[in-house]
């Protein structure tokens, strides 16, 4: 009776439902489902995994989520049209960048117009770094700025290295030298001595990456600057424009405690160093040092500087040998004379 029962069961509509197996779900097919709900939370999962998934065709069902009534869903909306590289996104996100009332969606926005890069999006950027209260809002349109590569920025990101943040200073003058447009040289040049040290030292790099002639004696002038670093990113792009004045700095920076002062200096004397000073000082230096990435890249130095002046490599020195020592008798031990030649047999006819 219990057997047929359950046979009963198992046989019946319910019964075959039960043992269908479940269908997989469609990450893709649930994300646009979770879109429409009526929580915000659920709508940001959605949109995140939207993001994360990276297809296209959800570039629509996303576009009226930077609308949508919570600046959460906003904000991971912004996010994943940037990962998608959304070109329909630009407008609405320059929009939202300059006109919505949260920071975070603002934010979002300008990262989002880095990942997606177009110039078109320049002027809502530079109407935020103007106007934007929140520094972190106006960090993001620094940075996206740099990334856009534009000249148009070059004027809105020189005004901000005379910002009173110093972060901002900081990240504009690292936009100026990813964008190399010639105009920003006297901002740097006076960016040399501002009084935080990572200005300067973004300020020499963006500097070497323009490799303006012009530069040059303001480059020189920072040699004697008090931070090591800085002195030598300077020789670094005093090196990369033709011109040794670097070498000293670089010299004297081997002997520094820091290996990544040893590695730069290493790479300034390769690009510049002589057979006089710099070989010699790389040659010490190699034979000295412990740490094998340092050495490495010393070593790397080394031959790209004898390469550069039609130098041999050195030839190694030949290994000593010590003459084999004559074997001991044994103590007490009496030694046989050596046999005496014996006269050679005359063979008979």
């Amino acid at each position: 009776m219990i057997t047929s029962f359950l046979l009963a069961i198992l046989l019946s509509p319910a019964g075959l439902y039960a043992q269908t197996p479940a269908q997989p779900v469609d990450p893709y097919q649930a994300a646009l489902v979770q879109l429409k709900d009526k929580n915000p939370m659920v709508r940001r999962q959605g949109a995140d995994a939207l993001g994360q998934l990276r297809r296209p065709e959800a570039i629509p069902a996303l576009l009226p989520l930077l609308k949508d009534e919570s600046p959460f869903v906003r904000s991971i909306a912004a996010d994943a049209l940037g990962f998608l590289r959304a070109p329909a996104a630009v407008e609405p996100l320059g929009n939202m960048l300059t006109a919505d009332k949260e920071v975070g969606p603002r934010q979002s926005a300008a990262t989002a117009l880095a990942y997606i890069a177009d110039p078109s999006a320049i002027p809502a950027l530079m109407t935020a770094l103007d106007k934007d209260p929140a520094m972190g809002v106006r960090y993001a349109v620094v940075r996206t700025l740099g990334v856009l590569r534009s000249a148009a920025a070059t004027p809105a990101l020189v005004k901000a290295m005379k910002d009173s943040d110093v972060g901002l200073r900081r990240a504009a003058t690292a936009s100026l030298g990813l964008i190399q447009g010639p105009d920003a040289v006297p901002a740097l040049q006076e960016g040399l001595g501002d009084s935080e040290v990572s200005v300067r030292f973004e300020a020499v790099k963006a500097l070497g990456a323009i490799a303006d002639p012009a530069s040059l004696p303001a480059l020189k002038s920072v040699l004697g600057d008090a931070d090591l670093n800085v002195r030598l990113q300077a020789a670094q792009a005093l090196s990369r424009m033709g011109d040794a004045s670097g070498l000293g700095a670089a010299v004297s920076a081997m002997n520094s405690k820091d290996a990544n002062a040893r590695q730069q200096a290493a790479a300034v004397l390769g690009m510049s160093g002589d057979a006089k000073t710099g070989l010699p000082a790389l040659d010490k230096a190699f034979a000295a040092e412990a740490d094998p990435v340092t050495k490495s890249v010393l070593d790397s130095a080394r031959v790209q500087i004898r390469s550069r002046l039609g130098l041999k490599a050195a030839a190694p020195p030949a290994a000593k040998t010590k003459p084999a020592a004559p074997a001991k008798t044994p103590a007490g031990a009496k030694t046989k004379p050596a046999a005496k030649a014996q006269p050679a047999r005359k063979v008979g006819k």
